[in-house]
């Protein structure tokens, strides 16, 4: 039981940490309008979310992931 909720809280997280990531960097003109303490904590919250990902990707999290009614296979190729 726990496994399957833990898959399942693997499975989201790395789709909306994909989400993300993938918002932040479409908007990437939009923060040239940001002050620069702005940008430099907008530049930290991309790490962030870039060393979550990759985070993901061990292998043992992938195979629970796996087991997950929510995984998405593909989020990992937009690291």
């Amino acid at each position: 039981m726990f496994t399957s909720l833990l898959a399942e809280a693997l499975a989201v997280t790395a789709d909306n940490l994909s989400m993300t990531a993938t918002i932040l960097a479409c908007t990437e003109a939009a923060a040239e309008e940001l002050s620069e303490e702005a940008r430099q904590r907008l530049s930290i919250v991309q790490m962030g979310l870039s060393m979550a990902l990759r985070a993901m990707e061990h292998e043992e999290l992938q195979q629970i992931m796996q087991q997950s009614d929510s995984y998405v296979p593909s989020w990992s190729s937009l690291i």
